[in-house]
């Protein structure tokens, strides 16, 4: 197997010659650093902005295997602000991240800077209302995965990992920080590389991701139901308590 940045620049050969591409970037493992033997090579197809199609694909070159996507700035910028609504920041990291490869008419940077200032934004705070039918929903999961273990059911496993990731991401959005994928949070907790390779702050709570740790690593079904319900109980601590006895909300109808 050669080198990935040849398998690269031999992919996008056909690509360059098109009078509607006006750039590329590649980032993802192998610009920011340790790949392993599954990454691929993620690259970004910028097409002119009279460009009224976009695509996505996949090919081997050289044993590399190579993810494009193919699309004009204006929808680059949509999937910019999608990713801030929706508490992301895949996109804006992808952009702020990567190399560029070819852009003679500054369209790359001008969406790398794009990416910086929606990277800066803060997100809106969640209604006071909000947080508490998230934690009634966190004591219902809990409730749930207690019901799972006194009825010794077969899918206790696949509800705790379900679980775990629940209290993780409601916990995310009353702390007003960014959803993390699943297969990312517990190297987003504990390893200290993957917060500079991905430009994320570490997060604020760590007594929160100790526990979160030690739920992960839980072998037995009653080490887990414990260490599921450290985890909720800790969020309650932390956000005013919660009291299924008598727990009511009340607003506003429409």
């Amino acid at each position: 197997m050669g080198h990935w940045e040849d398998a690269l620049h031999k992919f996008l050969a056909e690509w360059r010659e098109r009078e509607d591409v006006i750039g590329a970037l590649v980032c993802g493992s192998h610009v920011t650093g340790s790949p392993s033997n599954r990454s691929d090579i993620d690259v970004h197809i910028i097409l002119t902005d009279d460009s009224d199609w976009r695509e996505r694909g996949n090919r081997y070159v050289d044993g590399f295997l190579i993810e494009y996507f193919a699309n004009p700035p204006r929808q680059i910028r949509a999937y910019f602000e999608e990713d801030f609504r929706n508490r992301r920041t895949m996109s804006h990291v992808q952009f702020m991240t990567g190399k560029v490869i070819f852009d003679p008419h500054g369209a790359v940077e001008r969406l790398k800077q794009e990416a910086r200032e929606w990277k800066a934004k803060r997100y809106d705070e969640i209604e006071p209302s909000l947080i508490e039918l998230k934690k009634y929903g966190l004591w219902d999961a809990y409730d749930n995965l207690s019901d799972c273990f006194e009825s010794d059911r077969s899918d206790f496993d696949f509800v705790y990992y379900q679980t775990l990731y629940l209290v993780f991401s409601e916990y995310c959005a009353i702390l007003n920080i960014e959803r993390i994928p699943f297969y990312q949070v517990t190297r987003y907790l504990s390893d200290p590389s993957y917060l500079s390779k991905y430009l994320k702050a570490p997060f604020p709570d760590p007594e929160f991701g100790r526990l979160f740790m030690t739920a992960v690593e839980a072998r037995d079904r009653d080490k887990k139901l414990e260490a599921c319900k450290s985890l909720v109980e800790h969020v309650f601590r932390k956000t005013g308590g919660f009291d299924i006895d008598g727990w009511r909300i009340r607003t506003p109808v429409g």
